[in-house]
């Protein structure tokens, strides 16, 4: 899977803890003109992640795109979204800060 770089603004955060996961969040990266890119990070990613960024933060995200689940049933929609590896403040926010 080759990895993708995506900027923008943080929109639709959604934070969730579950025993069996642990703590994940999801999220779309609106990209100006672009549709909405679909989130998802977990792990030590999804801590520093909640640590660090808030909806509306300006962020570059780098991930791959998240198959299809193998246990989802044929007539489920499937948009897709990235599973994010990696987030860094945007070079564009920093400059105009």
């Amino acid at each position: 899977m080759q990895e993708r770089t995506f900027t923008g603004r943080i929109a639709n955060l959604a934070i969730f803890s579950l025993v069996e996961f642990g703590t994940r969040a999801s999220f779309k990266i609106e990209c100006g003109a672009r549709s909405p890119i679909v989130c998802a990070v977990e792990g030590n990613v999804a801590r520093e992640f909640i640590a660090h960024y808030r909806e509306g933060d300006m962020v570059a995200v780098t991930g791959v795109d998240e198959p299809r689940p193998s246990t989802a049933a044929v007539n489920t929609p499937w948009l897709g979204r990235i599973r994010v590896h990696a987030v860094r403040v945007a070079e564009d926010a920093r400059l105009a800060a």
